[in-house]
């Protein structure tokens, strides 16, 4: 018996050993575990203050991206408007008047005013002023035919934008003109100035178109064109 109790004893106390090993082990795997779990929080920085930060900041970003577009949109709007606007405003323009047909007068124009004339250029401008000069003026268009280099192409281009006053011609009396002036004109060759001048010396005064007729050299046709330029007045 008293063997039996003390196998009994040394079970008891065995048992409680291995209760108290066992207590002890668990409580020192439950705090190193504890432990480990705090240093890893204390690593991870997705916290529920870091979260609430993260999600703030993103919300922030959102709305500035949200207003910069409305903005964007707001600006493209006025635009288009101000595009429509013009657009509208431009077709309902009263359409250009329509500009008058150009005119230029014949005996009067300077070489810059014929130059606006669709085919004359500086050349013939310059060649139109220096023939009216030794003329006396155009008494009709045909006499741009004339002209060193005009073709009858070219005059019926621009006879609708000619206009003529020969009110303005300058003539010469025939009894008082000087033979080096006389035979400037492009009507009068040489010789027949010359038959002029000594008619006029033997006394003869020129009184119409027909005592012309007596100069010897002077053809019925130079005649008629000579007719415009002459006057026939007194000494």
């Amino acid at each position: 018996m008293d063997d039996k109790k003390k196998w009994l004893h040394r079970s008891q106390i065995t048992g409680i050993i291995w209760i108290s090993v066992s207590l002890a082990i668990i409580a020192t795997v439950g705090f190193f575990s504890s432990r480990h779990s705090d240093s890893e929080s204390k690593k991870d920085p997705v916290t529920t203050t870091n979260i609430e930060k993260l999600a703030a900041k993103e919300d922030s970003a959102y709305k500035s991206r949200r207003k910069a577009y409305k903005t964007s949109r707001i600006s493209n709007k006025k635009t288009h408007d101000s595009y429509v606007t013009d657009t509208t405003m431009y077709s309902k323009r009263q359409p250009a008047t329509r500009r008058q047909p150009l005119v230029v007068e014949l005996n009067s124009a300077d070489t810059t005013t014929l130059q606006l004339l669709h085919g004359i250029g500086p050349a013939y401008a310059g060649r139109i002023v220096r023939y009216r000069e030794k003329l006396g003026g155009f008494t009709n268009l045909s006499q741009l035919l004339e002209v060193y280099g005009f073709t009858p192409a070219l005059l019926e281009h621009i006879r609708p934008s000619l206009a003529l006053d020969t009110t303005t011609l300058r003539r010469m009396n025939i009894n008082t003109i000087e033979l080096k002036q006389l035979i400037k004109h492009p009507y009068i060759e040489y010789y027949q100035a010359r038959d002029i001048i000594n008619l006029r010396n033997k006394g003869v005064t020129f009184g119409c178109a027909d005592d012309l007729r007596a100069v010897p050299s002077m053809a019925d046709s130079t005649l008629e064109r000579l007719m415009p330029y002459l006057e026939f007045g007194g000494e």
